[in-house]
């Protein structure tokens, strides 16, 4: 594993009221409390900073959020993965960049695919970011809509004026995007390929991993998440770089309330790709149920979400939950 060490099975996934901007209001770990997850054997934490807050204003930035973070982590001796993406976008961009629906309506947590003026805008940031924080204790991956999970919202969001110039250069003046056709299907497939490798070239040299997240089990409500692809991403990185590392992170595998075929789908992926796999543990009370199914599945981890409800705080038993678990998987690996 690159970023990841080789003694370390759970992820944390970690939240802040920033990240939370028009949902519930998350428990942000404090650093006692995420020393108290490091002891039990967690070692990195995984936070989805909003952009908002990092650029409140054009070319204005407030790296003490971003430095916030990670002086957290750091004095919990953790180290940190940030997921950059159009989470949480600054209401200063121009509406002409943000993804709009059929119905007229802007999608302000999505850029246009097809705006070059946003994606130029958004590789930059992007590489400022990554500039900036060099450090061997910080991993940016990419991520999309929601944290990851899908490529793009469920509203059908490709009926920005560049969006439906592309499509009437290919398909004819008067044509217009139907999900329900083959033409608009491998016309937005095509693009969603193109934007994912884009965007995680720009990582990719540093680190020399390839980081997805994005949950199939979506597309089998609707393909509007995009993820229908999903595949074919994750087939072109490896075309690209047949010796660089694929992680997929937070796949859905053992919750009851998913359909099986998820689990057929992870399966596949990992044989075709050969891709280290960190599957969902997102509540501490599934532990001692979810880890010997990791460990006998041969997944890297698992990554999970403790004190998530507002007002909650880190329990015991979720500790304790935690600590038995990475022990028994460094039993199983013979590392203790």
């Amino acid at each position: 594993m690159g970023f990841l060490k080789d003694d370390e099975f759970l992820v944390l996934m970690s939240q802040h009221k920033e990240r939370a901007i028009g949902f519930e209001t998350y428990h942000e770990l404090t650093i006692p409390e995420k020393l108290r997850l490091r002891v039990a054997g967690i070692q990195t934490s995984s936070e989805q900073p909003a952009w908002a807050v990092i650029e409140p204003s054009r070319g204005e930035y407030n790296f003490d959020y971003l430095d916030r973070l990670i002086h957290i982590n750091r004095e919990a001796d953790m180290r940190t993965i940030f997921h950059i993406s159009g989470w949480r976008n600054p209401d200063w961009m121009p509406v002409e960049w943000l993804a709009k629906t059929k119905d007229g309506v802007y999608e302000r947590e999505l850029l246009s695919f097809w705006n070059e003026e946003a994606q130029e805008y958004s590789d930059n940031f992007y590489k400022m970011l990554y500039d900036k924080y060099d450090d061997p204790d910080i991993e940016f991956v990419f991520a999309e809509w929601q944290g990851g999970e899908g490529a793009m919202p469920p509203s059908q969001c490709y009926y920005d004026n560049a969006a439906l110039e592309d499509y009437r250069s290919t398909f004819g003046t008067s044509a217009v995007p139907d999900i329900q056709t083959p033409d608009t299907l491998l016309w937005l497939g095509k693009k969603i390929i193109k934007h994912f490798v884009r965007k995680t070239e720009i990582l990719y040299p540093r680190y020399k991993e390839m980081w997805n997240m994005q949950q199939y089990l979506m597309d089998t409500w609707t393909k509007t998440f995009g993820n229908f692809v999903h595949t074919d991403i994750l087939r072109k990185y490896h075309e690209l770089h047949p010796d660089g590392l694929i992680v997929l992170l937070q796949y859905t595998y053992y919750d009851d309330s998913h359909h099986d075929d998820n689990v057929q789908f992870v399966d596949r992926l990992r044989e075709e790709t050969k891709c280290e796999t960190i599957v969902e543990a997102m509540f501490s009370k599934g532990l001692p149920e979810t880890t010997p199914k990791a460990i006998a599945h041969g997944f890297r981890g698992q990554i999970l979400h403790p004190a998530r409800d507002p007002g909650s705080k880190l329990e015991d038993w979720e500790v304790d939950n935690i600590r038995n678990s990475h022990q028994l998987w460094m039993q199983s690996k013979g590392l203790r």
